[in-house]
């Protein structure tokens, strides 16, 4: 539910400054008639949505790439680091080995 609001108003706001930038083009355009100039608004704020939904196709795209890339190193971090405390674990389990050994040999 609340995606679909941030969604909303996302769509609402790319639209707005569409329409923003949609006049400020046909102000250039002084040559116009309203009709005109009220339909080469419209098409301009639909240009400017589809490129803004591309922008946040890639956007969604990229991010979902990166999470992948960052498990991938998470997993492999995580795997080296449990290899580590086993190595150390081995070594002090060995350590201590010999020096129990060595106390309970000596006279």
């Amino acid at each position: 539910m609340i995606r679909e609001i941030e969604g909303f108003l996302m769509v609402e706001a790319a639209r707005a400054e569409g329409r923003v930038a949609a006049r400020r083009f046909t102000e250039r355009v002084p040559w116009l008639t309203e009709t005109q100039a009220e339909d080469v608004q419209r098409a301009y704020v639909e240009v400017h949505l589809g490129l803004r939904r591309e922008l946040w196709r890639e956007a969604v795209e990229r991010a979902g790439s990166l999470r992948g890339e960052y498990e991938e190193r998470y997993r492999a971090m995580r795997a080296r680091v449990i290899a580590g405390a086993w190595c150390v674990g081995v070594g002090v389990a060995g350590v201590t080995g010999i020096v129990v050994k060595m106390l309970m040999s000596a006279p």
